[in-house]
């Protein structure tokens, strides 16, 4: 699925603090990267793994997130159909078209390099740097979370800055690309989790305003 961008960065600040070993307190709310966390000396950047023809759909779900069925415009009905994902009778996604190839590992690869770029012109550089991806995969085991480790070692091991850990969500799975110890790990979500984390996302993205600065816990408080 493809979801509103703070929404995508609270979960994912929430999925590490809960599930990360190597996490510790606390994320603050930062731009350029997305998260900061000053006791890791660690910038985290979240992003999704779409293509540029996927942002007429990213835009619309930043539009419309959270709106009932009757306040969505009929063109988008039109269009979307049935691709449509309401929860609690709200509008939160839209799914995969079942007809289109969906190439996870080009998408992946071409988010990475996109932020791999901006990581060397225009973050908040601290020690430690990492990108979050949503890989929103159909069929999880169609990713090969090797070969996306690697491509992304290749890519970067001549950049001045680079990511030590890469994030793969792929929703019951989270995969950790630790390229400082060249280890990648799988954090399988534990029974209910995914469910959790759905829901404490969400009820912090509308707790208060995300302004720059504003901390995880100090909003779960």
């Amino acid at each position: 699925m493809a979801y509103e961008k703070l929404l995508n960065e609270i979960y994912a600040a929430v999925s590490l603090k809960y599930l990360w070993a190597e996490y510790k307190p606390v994320f603050i709310k930062s731009e350029s990267p997305d998260w900061i966390n000053e006791t890791m000396d660690f910038g985290l950047e979240v992003s999704q793994a779409l293509m540029p023809d996927d942002g007429k759909t990213e835009s619309f779900i930043e539009q419309y997130l959270g709106c009932r069925k009757e306040e969505l415009p009929e063109s988008a009905i039109e269009r979307y159909g049935d691709r449509l994902y309401f929860y609690n009778g709200r509008f939160w996604a839209v799914l995969p078209d079942p007809e289109l190839e969906q190439d996870y590992l080009k998408k992946a690869e071409y988010r990475f390099d996109r932020k791999l770029e901006k990581l060397n012109a225009n973050y908040k550089n601290k020690r430690y740097n990492g990108l979050y991806l949503f890989l929103h995969p159909t069929d999880e085991t169609t990713i090969d979370a090797q070969s996306l480790f690697e491509y992304m070692k290749q890519r970067q091991k001549n950049e001045k800055v680079q990511f030590d850990w890469v994030f793969l969500n792929c929703s019951k799975v989270i995969y950790v690309c630790n390229c400082i110890a060249d280890t990648l790990e799988p954090i399988v979500l534990p029974e209910n989790a995914e469910n959790f984390l759905n829901t404490e996302a969400e009820y912090l993205r509308y707790l208060k305003e995300w302004g720059e600065g504003v901390a995880l816990d100090e909003a779960e408080e």
